[in-house]
């Protein structure tokens, strides 16, 4: 055994020793969102699955898709009951399942979104029997609607892949609520990097995005104990960052927040529920003056937080951070 890996068994060890409160526990039968946001504990992958009815072109984000079996090839994916597409889908006999690379987090809220458009906004390629392929994914799985199982609210489509492709790079990763990219364990790292200015650069620019993807979802992990602490999670605190701005209408919420459609609702029923919306005539949504006042209280607990993280980094180069991030930014 190497000596990182040593380190992190006994890491694990420790950690078994000490015993997790849980932030909220039930009956899943009368609190279904809260009984999402425990299942939003298990990260996953986030694919595009797709299928050509006739004329029709249907496909949607989806992060339930699992592999089942290798011999005979098989794999999963559940589909709503209610779906518009969901017909579609049974009736085309085929589907394609594209899994979505780790730059790709804006075509997810697109096919997670209702968009009319979401085929002319994206490239593709039609696969076996015309199932759109997306460019750019890391992997193509091309599927024959083998079996079709009820659960629940949903239907599982269990497909027999008939063809499929692997490219480079990282995937799409969704858990607790929002988009994440795969790192490797810090513990398992056996060196470290060299320092100095004759150092190697630490990051290649193919990995730079990647760590800031990072280092935001690493931050806003941390933060969590103080979002709490004002009576809000994740999502409602990215909605109340963006009411801030103004009112919106919800479909406009997921595409400016990076939140899944049920994050949307969820998140906007909590901040209903404690008074911290209006509902306008146009059918818009905006803050409450109750709102705005949590909305400056967790502004100025993170203000405090960032302040606390970034002391330890040299005026000059937090300087030069805050430039880079303003220039990636622009349009």
């Amino acid at each position: 055994m190497s000596q990182a890996s040593a380190n992190l068994s006994r890491e694990a060890t420790a950690q078994h020793a000490t015993a997790r409160e849980p932030i909220e526990a039930g009956d899943p039968a009368s609190d279904a969102r809260a009984l999402r946001r425990c299942l939003g504990q298990f990260p996953t992958g986030v694919t595009v699955v797709t299928a050509r009815n006739g004329e029709r072109l249907v496909g949607m984000a989806v992060n339930s898709f699992a592999a089942v079996s290798l011999v005979p090839p098989l794999v999963l994916w559940s589909i709503r009951r209610e779906s518009s597409s969901a017909q579609d889908f049974l009736q085309a006999g085929h589907y394609a399942v594209s899994v979505l690379a780790d730059d790709q987090v804006e075509l997810s809220q697109l096919f997670g979104s209702s968009h009319p458009e979401r085929f002319e906004r994206t490239r593709w390629q039609a696969g076996l029997h015309g199932a759109p392929l997306i460019e750019g994914a890391i992997a193509h799985l091309e599927c024959r609607l083998e079996q079709v199982h009820e659960g629940g609210d949903h239907l599982i489509l269990v497909g027999h892949v008939e063809r499929y492709a692997r490219f480079e790079g990282a995937p799409l990763l969704f858990t607790q609520g929002h988009y994440g990219v795969a790192q490797e364990h810090p513990a398992l790292a056996e060196t470290l990097p060299p320092s100095g200015p004759d150092a190697a650069p630490l990051l290649s620019d193919a990995e730079l995005l990647r760590q800031l993807v990072y280092a935001s979802q690493r931050l806003s992990l941390d933060f969590e104990s103080h979002r709490q602490a004002l009576g809000l999670d994740m999502p409602m605190s990215r909605l109340l960052n963006r009411l801030l701005e103004g009112a919106c209408e919800r479909a406009e919420l997921g595409r400016a927040t990076y939140l899944e459609p049920e994050e949307v609702a969820d998140g906007l029923a909590g901040l209903e529920q404690q008074g911290l919306l209006c509902h306008r005539d146009d059918g818009q949504v905006e803050l409450s003056a109750a709102g705005r006042e949590r909305q400056a209280a967790i502004s100025g607990s993170a203000g405090h937080y960032m302040k606390d993280k970034l002391g330890q980094i040299a005026e000059a180069d937090l300087a030069a951070f805050k430039r880079v991030l303003l220039a990636l930014g622009q349009d």
